[in-house]
């Protein structure tokens, strides 16, 4: 069985895929988010950011978006 290793988006490096699993906060930003395409299950690829200061570009489904790192540290995601 895989071990899960659960961490903020905002913590991934460039280049990786992740698996999102959980967004932390009010209903108001899940709901956000989720318009946005973030659902528990979506594959994220992260194009830009990470551990670098600035936003953070995601590729999701057939989009790019970029989050603040404040956002991103809501994401929880798993590596793929």
């Amino acid at each position: 069985m895989r071990e899960e290793m659960h961490m903020p988006l905002s913590m991934v490096a460039p280049g990786q895929e992740v698996e999102l699993v959980s967004i932390q906060g009010g209903r108001g930003i899940r709901r956000r988010l989720a318009d946005m395409g973030f659902n528990p299950g979506v594959k994220i690829k992260v194009i830009q950011g990470g551990f670098q200061s600035g936003p953070i570009i995601v590729a999701i489904r057939d989009a790019r978006v970029a989050l603040g790192h404040g956002m991103a540290h809501r994401i929880t995601v798993n590596p793929v």
